[in-house]
């Protein structure tokens, strides 16, 4: 069975880390080989650890030119591939037409929507659009349950009980972050002593992921708190003028994208995750895997896989996020009891448990 995943690039993303953590498992199936397909090379972040396996990019480098659709159903005829899954857009829109001119030797097509909210739908003339989109797709993947029906009702689906709609949960490398070994406070920051109370974030800076919130919490905690924000984006600029206008900037730490987030994980003390809205929450899963508290706010996609380990605050209400990091920075015994609650949720959602999904999917369609 030979396998194509399309996708924009190999950034910093939640999508784009489970292409890098999930081809290397579905290449160790007998008589399975999976290729990935890329718009684009720039900021690819993850391309260096797949160099042994079969990473092409796509000539025109430009994520939203239509052009694309050319190149893609050109190289999926040349490749003779069995199945074709996408992942986010345009490259789902660009896919899912190439699809139609693809005429001898189809191959089946499948989508993954990997958040319960876009800019799209914030658009009505989007809805007609999608509708099309999504229609020339044989299965649509969604990564949280909240993910499915936020789809389905903005399509306003009449096949939401039919099998081309399903749910197949995000998973991680478990084992990587749960025996992942810690630096010294030292390593990460000459600055810090072990007695810093660190705090750390991953995400891109962008409007979903919300930092903002977090920076203005900070405001409110001891100077012995710091916080280690991790990623890249658009708006990381504007949250480091934020730190500087509230006089925080020595205790917000903008290290950038890293490729030894679970060791930093682990020798922080709070994980959190700020976003305005979520499909899954794979960094806040990450977090719990190293045994570690996760304070998220409480939105969809983040609520189903926090709630009853982890502590939930009301998004982007920065005071209510305080109170709780303050809660358990006092309160050592409820530390420890949130701690322990995160770990054995987080053992629920492994890679390979995913990996067997897709490859059950992959059998029946």
């Amino acid at each position: 069975m030979k396998v194509l995943h399309i996708i924009n690039n190999l950034g910093s993303g939640g999508a784009e880390k489970l292409i890098e953590e999930s081809l290397p498992l579905f290449n160790k199936i007998e008589g399975v080989k999976v290729d990935v397909l890329l718009l684009t090379d720039d900021n690819n972040v993850f391309q260096n650890n797949l160099n042994e396996f079969n990473v092409n990019v796509l000539p025109l480098k430009k994520v939203y030119s239509p052009l694309n659709i050319f190149y893609i159903r050109n190289f999926i005829i040349k490749g003779k591939y069995n199945i074709v899954h996408t992942h986010l857009f345009p490259t789902n829109y660009w896919t899912s037409i190439a699809s139609k001119l693809i005429f001898k030797n189809k191959p089946s097509f499948i989508t993954t929507e990997h958040n319960t909210h876009n800019r799209r739908r914030e658009k009505f003339y989007f809805r007609y659009l999608d509708r099309i989109i999504y229609s020339n797709y044989s299965r649509v993947i969604s990564i949280s349950q909240k993910t499915q029906e936020n789809l389905t009702s903005w399509l306003d689906s009449k096949q939401k009980s039919f099998e081309k709609y399903l749910v197949i949960e995000n998973g991680i490398n478990f084992e990587k972050f749960h025996k992942s070994k810690p630096y010294l406070k030292s390593q990460i920051n000459e600055k810090f002593n072990e007695e810093k109370i660190l705090i750390c974030m991953v995400g891109s800076f962008s409007k979903q992921k919300d930092q903002i919130t977090l920076i203005k919490a900070m405001k409110g905690l001891s100077e012995d708190v710091h916080l280690l924000l991790i990623g890249e984006g658009s708006l990381k600029a504007q949250n480091e003028y934020l730190a500087k206008e509230l006089g925080i900037e020595h205790r917000i730490h903008f290290l950038g994208f890293r490729n030894d987030v679970a060791r930093i994980y682990k020798t922080s003390d709070i994980v959190v995750l700020s976003s305005k809205w979520e499909g899954f929450g794979l960094a806040a899963v990450e977090g719990m895997a190293t045994g570690k508290p996760v304070i998220a706010s409480d939105v969809t996609g983040l609520k189903e896989v926090v709630e009853g380990a982890g502590i939930l605050f009301k998004k982007g209400d920065s005071l209510d996020l305080a109170e709780n990091i303050n809660n358990l920075i006092i309160n050592g015994e409820e530390y420890n009891k949130v701690s322990d609650k995160c770990l054995k949720r987080a053992s629920n959602y492994s890679i390979e448990k995913m990996v067997e999904g897709y490859m059950n999917l992959y059998l029946k369609v």
